[in-house]
C-alpha cells in the first residue's frame, strides 16, 4: 500500500513535459496581425510577470515560451508561429487555466 501512495504521488509531483501539454487541445489559440517577432516581444515579458522562470526560444517556425519550474515540470506553454497567409499564431498550452485564465488573457492582449 505505501508503494502505491509512493508511486502514485512521484507521478503527480513528476509534472508534465512540453511535450505532453501539446497533446492536448490548446487553452487558448489566436491569430494576429503582428508576426511573430513582434508576437514574441510582447507575450514573453508578459509570461514572465506571470511566472518568474518563463524563457522564451526561437524555433524552426517561430518561438515557444515556457513557464516550468523544478516541482511541477512545463506549467504553460506558448507556441507562436509565422502563417503563410500573414501574421502569426499563438497556441497556449497549459495544465490548468488557473484562476481568471492569465495564460491565455495574456496572449489575446497581445494580438
Amino acid at each position: 500500500m505505501k508503494r502505491t501512495i509512493i508511486a502514485l504521488l512521484a507521478v503527480c509531483l513528476s509534472g508534465c513535459s512540453a511535450s505532453s501539454l501539446e497533446k492536448d487541445e490548446p487553452i487558448y489559440y489566436g491569430h494576429s496581425s503582428k508576426d511573430a517577432k513582434q508576437l514574441n516581444r510582447c507575450l514573453a515579458p508578459k509570461w514572465q510577470e506571470l511566472h518568474p522562470q518563463a524563457t522564451s526560444i526561437e524555433t524552426e517556425t517561430g518561438y515557444r515560451i515556457s513557464a516550468a519550474d523544478d516541482l511541477f515540470g512545463t506549467l504553460s506553454m506558448a507556441n507562436i508561429s509565422d502563417n503563410a497567409s500573414g501574421g502569426a499564431d499563438v497556441k497556449v498550452y497549459a495544465v490548468s487555466k488557473g484562476i481568471g485564465d492569465p495564460w491565455g488573457k495574456a496572449a489575446r492582449s497581445c494580438l
